[in-house]
């Protein structure tokens, strides 16, 4: 369901937000060597539910208080699965385990602009709860902050 490009290492950030566009959108992660895109028009496939699936996810966490965006602490790892778990239930699975480790992506525009945003990566075991709600949540990905930056893309087997 996914893409796999080879890409060269000089390539990051807002560079590839542009690349994944001028392809017609979608997820994208930045996997070092290669770029893993998910397009919007591609199908998913339909999981059964109870599946269990090893998954891998890089996302940026945060809470949303007054329209701001605030990020946890580096190493608050209990609001960090608090988050995932509140986002599974809206994306038709279940954690059944999960290994997180926080950290920050530094995103550089071509205008010369830099920020950070979280980056937390997620490997573990989900167990599928909505079918359907699940596929959704393959397309349109897992939070809502950072998907322009190679964020949100749930990789499962």
């Amino acid at each position: 369901m996914d893409l796999i490009i080879d890409k060269p290492a000089s390539v990051s950030g807002y560079a590839l937000h542009r690349l994944v566009e001028q392809m017609g959108g979608g997820l994208w992660a930045d996997l070092g060597s290669t770029l893993r895109v998910r397009k919007k028009s591609e199908a998913v496939p339909m999981f059964e539910a109870e599946k269990l699936l090893v998954f891998d996810l890089t996302a940026c966490v945060y809470r949303r208080t007054g329209g701001r965006v605030y990020y946890y602490p580096l190493g608050d790892w209990r609001s960090r699965k608090a988050w995932l778990e509140k986002e599974a239930e809206k994306n038709g699975f279940e954690l059944v385990g999960v290994h997180i480790e926080s950290g920050k992506r530094l995103i550089e525009k071509s205008e010369g602009a830099k920020f950070t945003v979280d980056a937390t990566n997620f490997v573990g075991l989900l167990r599928v709860t909505d079918p359907a709600l699940f596929s959704a949540g393959l397309i349109k990905g897992i939070g809502r902050v950072g998907k322009a930056f190679g964020l949100g893309l749930l990789i499962v087997s």
